[in-house]
C-alpha cells in the first residue's frame, strides 16, 4: 500500500530502526534518534543481491520528491547495463545529471528567476574550468576549496555563496545516487569570508534617482521593458515576482497586487509540497497602478503583464532588466536589477518615517524569529499602503525634477 504524507509525518521513532514501505522499492527509514531518510531497494539479477541506496532525508525531501528521485535513479541505473560506469567519468558529467534531475524535479513548473539557468552559468563559468574534467571519484576536498577561493578572490560575495550551495547540492545528489559515500562539500561555508567583501548589489542614492528616471525615458528599447523597470522601482519586488505577474493578480479598485505564494521565493517549495499558503498582498501606489494599466495596453491579449515583445505568452526574460540597465550606461559595480530593490529598502529606512517591520513585510522577508505556523500575508497592510503611496509620491517628484 502506498504511503501518505500524513503517515510519513507521523512516523515516530522506536527503540530500533524500522522501515515504512511505499511502492516499487521505495521506503522511509526511521532511526531511533528521529532521523528519517528515503531509500530505494532493487534486485541484481546476476547475484540475487538486493542493494539499498539512500535518496535523501525527510523533510528536506518530501514523499512526492522521493518518488521522483526513485524513478530518476531507476532510469539511470537500468536504462543501460553499464551506464553508471560510462557516466561517472568527470565531475562535469555528474553536474549535468544533477541539472537534469533538478529540472525534472520541478514538476513541470520551471523555477522562476532563472534558477536552473543561474546554476548552469555558475558551473560553466566558475566550476567546470577548475574541476570539470577531473574524474569525479578523484575529486578531493582541496579541489573544492580551490573553486571557492578563486571566486572569492574576485571580491564578490553572492557568487561565492551560490557556488558553495550548488556544490553541496551536487554532492548530496551524488551520495543519493551511490556515486560517492559522503558529501565532501559539506561545511565549505565555514571557509567563506564574512563581512569583508564588497556589496554585491549597488543601489541608487537619493541624489541619483532623478538621473536614473531620466535615463529610462531616453532609453532606446521596447516600452514594456521601460515599464517593467519603473514598476520594479515603484514596488521593490523581486524580479521573478514581477515577471510572473498576470492581469488577474491585480485589484485596481483597492490598489492591491495579489502575488500567488507559488511565485514568492521562500514559499514556493512549500506550495509545491502541498501546503495551503495564501496570496502575498502588495499595496500599490496610484503611480504603480498607472504603470500596470499602461503595461496592459502594450501586452493586451498576452498572459503576462510584462510580456515578451518577441515571444507570445511568455514574460520578459529574467536577464532583460539587467541588460537594459547596462544599456542605460550603468556598469555592474554601479547598479543591478536587484539594486532597485536595495534602493527601495535603503531610502525608506533612511527616511526614519517607517518601521522596519513594515519595510520587511513589503519586501516579503520572513521573520526568522517567528515561531507561528501561519502565514499572515496581510501584515501591516494599511501602514504599508500609506508607506507605498509616500514612496510613489517621492519617485514622482524625482521624475518631475529630472525633466
Amino acid at each position: 500500500m502506498s504511503l501518505t504524507e500524513t503517515q510519513v509525518r507521523k512516523s515516530y521513532p522506536k527503540e530500533k530502526i524500522y522501515f515504512l514501505a511505499d511502492d516499487d522499492g521505495l521506503s522511509l527509514k526511521v532511526d531511533p534518534n528521529g532521523k528519517k531518510s528515503w531509500s530505494y531497494r532493487y534486485s541484481v539479477a546476476e547475484t540475487g543481491k538486493r542493494p539499498r541506496v539512500t535518496l535523501g532525508t525527510y523533510p528536506e525531501m518530501n514523499l512526492k520528491e522521493a518518488r521522483v528521485a526513485r524513478d530518476s535513479y531507476k532510469a539511470t541505473k537500468f536504462s543501460t547495463q553499464n551506464l553508471v560506469q560510462e557516466k561517472i567519468q568527470t565531475f562535469k558529467v555528474v553536474c549535468e545529471e544533477w541539472l537534469e534531475f533538478k529540472t525534472n524535479n520541478s514538476f513541470k513548473d520551471q523555477p522562476r528567476g532563472g534558477v536552473i539557468q543561474l546554476a548552469n552559468a555558475c558551473l560553466i563559468n566558475d566550476i567546470y574550468p577548475v574541476i570539470g574534467d577531473i574524474d569525479f571519484s578523484k575529486i578531493k576536498r582541496t579541489d573544492l576549496v580551490k573553486v571557492i577561493k578563486q571566486i572569492e578572490n574576485r571580491g564578490v560575495k553572492e557568487p561565492v555563496k551560490k557556488a558553495y550551495s550548488y556544490l553541496n547540492h551536487i554532492y548530496d545528489f551524488a551520495v543519493a545516487m551511490g556515486y560517492c559515500d559522503y558529501n565532501q562539500a559539506y561545511g565549505l561555508n565555514k571557509i567563506l569570508l564574512k563581512g569583508k567583501l564588497k556589496k554585491n548589489y549597488p543601489y541608487l542614492k537619493d541624489e541619483e534617482i532623478s538621473n536614473f528616471i531620466l535615463r529610462i525615458t531616453q532609453l532606446n528599447t521596447d516600452p514594456i521593458i521601460k515599464k517593467a523597470i519603473l514598476f520594479k522601482l515603484y514596488t521593490g519586488v523581486r524580479g521573478a515576482e514581477l515577471l510572473s505577474a498576470e492581469p488577474h493578480h491585480f485589484d485596481f479598485d483597492n490598489k492591491i497586487w495579489k502575488i500567488p505564494a507559488l511565485h514568492i521565493k521562500q514559499y514556493r517549495r512549500k506550495v509545491i509540497a502541498g501546503y495551503d499558503i495564501p496570496d502575498f498582498l502588495v499595496p500599490l501606489s496610484s503611480q504603480a497602478v498607472s504603470i500596470v494599466r499602461s503595461a496592459l495596453e502594450w501586452s493586451q491579449g498576452d498572459r503576462y503583464v510584462f510580456a515578451s515583445p518577441k515571444i507570445k505568452d511568455k514574460p520578459l526574460h529574467f536577464n532583460t532588466i539587467n541588460s537594459a540597465i547596462r544599456k542605460m550606461g550603468y556598469k555592474t559595480n554601479e547598479l543591478s536589477s536587484h539594486g532597485l530593490r536595495s534602493t527601495f529598502s535603503t531610502i525608506l529606512n533612511d527616511s526614519g518615517l517607517f518601521q522596519d517591520s513594515w519595510i520587511e513585510a513589503q519586501l516579503s522577508h520572513v521573520d526568522k524569529n517567528k515561531t507561528r505556523a501561519s502565514y499572515n500575508h496581510a501584515d501591516y497592510i494599511q501602514q504599508r499602503a500609506d508607506m507605498m503611496q509616500w514612496w510613489g509620491d517621492y519617485l514622482e517628484n524625482k521624475s518631475k525634477s529630472s525633466l
